[in-house]
């Protein structure tokens, strides 16, 4: 009996030295570092968008693989009504069965989402999980956790309502991206991480 324990204690011990665990939840550093550099990571929630009297929600995903970005926001019915994949410097835009680049998809994105402003999608791949984006100057608020509470970056204020455990790692539940005239609520239901 005495060597079975032992055994089982052996393999667990082996099994802990071939697993290479992300930072502890408690080290906020490493893993903010961690989250800057990750690679890949996918996200299903919702959006709401209010831009001063008009608004919608609807259904939001975003898929990030290195600098690619494929993201969707659909409709209340569950419509697409776009989706943007950005990679490197290129931007596309596909809307109701047509595809635009660059500049004109710019223009439709800012006209569709309200108030003239085009998305931040370069920043926003690294507030979604609740960091700043690196090398863009930045001023923040934490909390008791010292999780970021606010983040002010890029003429956006960010403000992070809830979060969650998600393997190893804090991540946002629930996010408040704002600017002038412009609010975006994200709620995610379903984080995907490698």
């Amino acid at each position: 009996m005495t060597w079975r324990l032992a055994a089982l204690a052996l393999l667990s011990l082996a099994a802990g030295c071939t697993t290479v665990a992300p930072a502890p939840v408690g080290d906020r550093a490493a893993q903010e570092a961690e989250l800057q550099s990750l690679e890949a990571w996918s996200l299903d929630g919702r959006i709401a968008v209010a831009a001063g009297d008009d608004g919608f929600s609807g259904g939001f995903d975003w898929v990030q693989a290195r600098e690619r970005a494929d993201v969707s926001i659909q409709g209340p019915m569950g419509g697409a009504a776009f989706a943007i994949h950005v990679e490197g410097g290129k931007l596309t835009l596909n809307a109701r069965g047509e595809t635009y680049a660059d500049d004109e998809a710019r223009a439709i994105i800012a006209d569709r989402i309200g108030n003239g402003t085009m998305l931040p999608v370069g920043e926003m791949r690294y507030w979604l999980i609740g960091v700043p984006a690196p090398g863009v100057q930045h001023e923040e608020a934490r909390d008791a956790d010292r999780r970021l509470a606010e983040l002010g970056q890029s003429g956006w204020r960010v403000r992070y309502e809830r979060y969650g455990t998600v393997g190893a790692y804090e991540l946002p539940m629930r996010v408040e991206m704002s600017t002038e005239g412009l609010r975006l609520r994200v709620v995610v239901s379903a984080w995907r991480m490698p």
